[in-house]
Order: structure tokens, then C-alpha cells, then sequence
């Protein structure tokens, strides 16, 4: 090839200038023993940096491959589409092979966070309505943990399989509300009382709107309107006794 046509070329050109010199046998091959001695220098100096690349490419793929493998066991994510290939790819065909894995399950795992967060937060809000956070009734719903390192599709089923049985309550709970508030309003007409203080000094939510996102569903509510339904019934018999 040209590079050895060239170091041939050079060393005719140097063995001429040392006949030209004068230069003795011993002299001849002791410079031929340096230049040899420098070109292995060079070689092992090549050699020691590109092993060291090797390496670095050696640890950046092994380090990749346990990231994969630590994402699609978080995710649950057994079809990630990547399979080790050392011996079939050379170590930057593998870097470029698992490095957009990663990236994609990187993305997926943010994404999975996200919705874990959004159903917990659901969690917390409704059980904070019904229970004002301290009912037993709610306390395993409450209790429940997005772990960062179980973000499968079974443990999100999970978390929302708990968030509708939470919301259902919720939706009980209000309609019982309802019908409290609906008896207490009938009850308060029948005794010629103001129904908006009644109900008022049950819940101020009670009066204010009858939204779903207003009215307040907690134990405490309740308690407080099964009293005064009891307390408007006690005060119905009074009268009709009195009659």
C-alpha cells in the first residue's frame, strides 16, 4: 500500500545518505534498532489508547444494558424490543442500538410517573372528602404507594381499580347527603323552620351549593344531619302531641 511504498522509500533514501556519510555497519543498525524501537513506541502507545476506548465503550454498553434491564423491570415492560448482541455487533452498533431503548423507556417510565401521580392525587382528594383524614373507611385507600420501582400496568390497574371503587363511594356517600338534606328541607317546612340554618349548622357547604365539588360528604356531615333529622322528628311528634 502507499504508507509502506512511502516508509520503504524513505528508509532507501536514508540508507543512501548514510553510505554518502560514511556511516559504519554498527552505526547502520543501531539507528535501524532505534527507529524500530520508536515505531513500537508508537504502536503501543495507539494500542493502550484505543484499548482504553474499548473499555470505555465496554462499561458504557454494560451500564446501558443494566438500565434497560432495570426500566423493563419497573415498567413490567418484558417486550422492550432489545436484545443483547455483543458478539454479533461491534461495541458502538450496540452503543447505538440500546442507547434509543433507553431513551424510550426513560420516556415511558416519566409517563407512568405522571399517571401513578394524577390517580394518587385523585386518591388523596376524594378520600379527604369523605373521611376529612381520619376514617378508617378510607384508610387503605390512602395508604396505597406509588413505589418508583413498580410502575408495571398491573400495579396502575391496581391504583385504579381502587380509585373507582373510591369515587363510587364518594358518589354514595353524596346521594345519602342528598337525601338527608332533602328530608331535612321537607322536615323544616312541615315545622315553619329556616332550612338554610338548619342545614347551616351542619355544614356551611350544605346551603352554599349543592355541587358535587362543594358539598361536604365527610362522617362528621353525616352524623351532624342524621341528628338533626332525628332532632326535626323529635320536635314533629312534640307538636302533634301537643295538637
Amino acid at each position: 500500500n502507499s504508507s509502506s511504498n512511502a516508509c520503504n522509500a524513505l528508509l532507501k533514501q536514508l540508507q543512501q545518505l548514510w553510505i554518502e556519510i560514511g556511516e559504519t555497519e554498527a552505526d547502520k543498525n543501531r539507528m535501524l534498532l532505534e527507529i524500530e524501537q520508536e515505531c513500537l513506541e508508537i504502536y503501543r502507545k495507539k494500542v493502550d489508547e484505543t484499548t482504553n476506548v474499548r473499555t470505555r465503550l465496554q462499561h458504557s454498553v454494560a451500564t446501558m444494558e443494566a438500565e434497560v434491564a432495570l426500566l423493563v423491570a419497573t415498567l413490567g415492560d418484558a417486550n422492550s424490543g432489545f436484545k443483547s448482541g455483543r458478539r454479533a455487533k461491534s461495541l458502538r452498533e450496540q452503543m447505538a442500538a440500546i442507547t434509543p431503548v433507553v431513551e424510550d423507556l426513560k420516556l415511558k417510565k416519566e409517563e407512568r410517573m405522571k399517571q401513578f401521580t394524577d390517580i394518587k392525587m385523585q386518591i388523596e382528594k376524594i378520600a379527604g372528602e369523605i373521611s376529612g383524614y381520619g376514617s378508617s373507611e378510607v384508610a387503605s385507600f390512602r395508604s396505597m404507594n406509588s413505589d418508583e420501582e413498580d410502575l408495571s400496568l398491573r400495579k396502575l390497574n391496581e391504583f385504579q381499580t381502587n380509585l373507582s371503587a373510591l369515587q363510587k363511594v364518594k358518589s354514595e356517600r353524596l346521594q345519602k347527603v342528598m337525601d338527608y338534606v332533602n328530608e331535612v328541607h321537607t322536615l323544616s317546612g312541615v315545622l315553619g323552620l329556616d332550612f338554610v340554618q338548619v342545614v347551616g349548622d351542619v355544614h356551611p357547604s350544605l346551603h352554599e351549593s349543592n355541587t358535587e365539588n362543594a358539598t361536604n360528604i365527610s362522617d362528621a356531615t353525616l352524623q351532624g344531619l342524621d341528628r338533626a333529622i332525628l332532632m326535626l322528628k323529635i320536635e314533629r311528634k312534640n307538636r302533634f302531641l301537643k295538637v
